[in-house]
């Protein structure tokens, strides 16, 4: 995921007057209990314990690294966009909204255990597992 793409879909958004028929909210950061109703423990733990910083240079081996698919294309925002689709489910549910989008949202291919691609939290199914609380 390339985060300028986030900003330009609020751009374009903002420049056709969308905006003005929307609301538009920042997303909570999605807790480590939220991101486990889906990843594992382990795997939450290590995202929780990473940063730019430690990535590969202080606390975390190569094991690790390998063992959750951990690479430099994974983005460090993967709790704004879990919080994201998690929110938008949550106005669906409320109804306090018929249409929700989460720009940072659609990062689908992280598996409970690992990354995938650019994808390190399945921020999709968190989305539909909120979802499920209201529509089964």
């Amino acid at each position: 995921m390339k985060p300028h793409r986030i900003r330009l879909a609020h751009t374009l958004a903002c420049h056709y007057d969308l905006d003005r028929r929307m609301e538009i909210t920042r997303p909570f950061p999605a807790t480590s209990e939220d991101i486990r109703r889906f990843h594992s423990p382990e795997y939450v733990d290590f995202l929780s314990s990473v940063s730019p910083e430690t990535l590969y240079y202080q606390t975390h081996g190569a094991h690790d690294l390998k063992r959750f698919n951990f690479g430099e294309d994974c983005p460090v925002f993967c709790q704004a966009s879990a919080g994201g689709s998690i929110g938008a489910a949550v106005k669906l549910n409320r109804q306090d909204a018929d249409i929700a989008i989460d720009w940072a949202g659609g990062l689908r291919h992280a598996k409970r255990s690992g990354t995938s691609g650019f994808c390190y939290v399945n921020d999709t199914v968190l989305g539909i597992l909120e979802l499920l609380k209201v529509h089964r």
